[in-house]
């Protein structure tokens, strides 16, 4: 049971920072956040048609998020980091079309957004090679979890290939050692681990990752490695490896006593970026061992828990690749205007185990082009045409825009 990333990625922040932020001396507070909207010509439900979605003409305007973020250094060699998502405008009840279930229609009572935590530790330095960890932080799996910024990616949402198969933003708990040595970095993260009854077709082990009771269960805990390598110019190379079993930490482990479902994946990324042109590109490769079961005790859990409670595959993959040029060059005010491409493929159900049924709607190919207008370094207009495609099933298109931003407003 492995999962496999591959990344190339233009953006120079690398996401291990090794010694207390030398940017700031005391504080600083800052932000970011996300605006969209998307217009499609296919309805919402591809479950319920045996062509896919029907054709239909529909809109929507979204704040995805909006983050504060707050550093402070209690001393010279300490930093208290936490920041704050904002979630699709904040708190409350809504009801929610649920289209998954094998084409099941059936209405649920859920949150309309959310205020998560999604960082909150406390960093120790002792040297640039030796530096620990202890809160909820980041979990750098995947190139969006790793560099996850809006001025980061091109499209006016994140990458779709990951998002069906791995929580983003990934924020767990627990301890991480990290550090630089000449050209290399790396982090060692021992963290609370998934929920085996939050897997599913659609999404893999997204809805995983612990949330929906008050406590968070580390029954089963995890561990992740990530290492980068900057040795070429203009050249970030890394690898990340995430394991751990998620049976212990579900609501009623008792009915999982005899299983493990152990998760891996394996990440492996590199960042390419010159003064004009970026190219990113990702391969990801999942298992789940005792898939089968898992589904079998997932069918029988409780409506109420609002899991999906549908199969899941034993194996998923994406993989994308994406290049940019900015037209603009040497802009005496900084701005940017970046054409792009992009081409992504990812199915939540590769390859299934035992009785589990291969749906083939979870197979897709989105061909992307589009635009990114960088007013200055952290302020960026997006535009984007996208176009998914599916085996024996209708196609989806989405125009999107988008304004992002990231800023620290307040440094001393």
């Amino acid at each position: 049971m492995l999962l496999f990333v591959f990344t190339i990625n233009a953006q120079s922040t690398s996401s291990i920072r090794s010694d207390v932020n030398p940017e700031y001396d005391s504080y600083r507070i800052g932000s970011y956040g996300e605006l969209l909207f998307q217009q499609m010509d296919y309805g919402p439900n591809r479950y319920a048609h045996e062509n896919g979605s029907p054709s239909d003409n529909r809109s929507i305007i979204d704040l995805p998020r909006l983050v504060l973020e707050f550093n402070y250094k209690l001393r010279k060699d300490i930093e208290f980091v936490t920041e704050i998502e904002f979630e699709h405008g904040g708190t409350g009840s809504a009801l929610e079309l649920e289209y998954e279930e094998m084409g099941e229609y059936e209405m649920e009572m859920e949150k309309a957004g959310e205020v998560v935590l999604e960082q909150f530790f406390i960093k120790k330095s002792f040297s640039r090679a030796f530096n620990v960890k202890v809160g909820h932080m980041l979990v750098p799996i995947g190139i969006t979890n790793a560099r996850h910024l809006p001025t980061q990616f091109f499209t006016t949402v994140r990458a779709e290939g990951e998002m069906s198969m791995l929580p983003l933003t990934w924020h767990e708990t627990g301890i991480s050692v990290l550090g630089d040595y000449r050209r290399w970095s790396y982090e060692l993260q021992l963290i609370n681990g998934l929920d085996a009854n939050g897997f599913s077709s659609a999404n893999w082990i997204v809805n995983g990752k612990q949330g929906i009771f008050e406590t968070i269960k580390i029954t089963d805990p995890a561990v992740v490695l990530r290492i980068e390598n900057r040795t070429i110019k203009n050249l970030n190379v890394g690898a990340a490896i995430y394991y751990g079993n998620s049976t212990g930490n579900t609501a009623k482990p008792e009915k999982m006593e005899h299983i493990l479902g152990t998760v891996s994946v394996f990440n492996f990324d590199v960042e390419y970026k010159n003064k004009k042109a970026v190219i990113r590109g990702n391969f990801v490769y999942g298992n789940i061992s005792d898939s089968e079961e898992i589904s079998k005790i997932n069918r029988s859990i409780s409506k109420n828990i609002q899991y999906s409670r549908t199969p899941v595959a034993q194996n998923a993959m994406t993989y994308a690749i994406e290049a940019g040029y900015n037209v603009f060059g040497g802009n005496p005010n900084g701005e940017k205007l970046i054409p792009f491409v992009r081409y992504d493929y990812y199915n939540t159900m590769e390859q299934t185990s035992g009785s589990v049924f291969k749906d083939a709607r979870y197979k897709r190919e989105v061909f992307t082009i589009g635009i990114n207008y960088f007013l200055m370094e952290n302020l960026c207009l997006k535009a984007d045409y996208s176009s998914r495609k599916f085996d024996n099933l209708n196609s989806e298109h989405t125009f999107g825009l988008g304004l992002v931003f990231n800023h620290w407003f307040i440094k001393k």
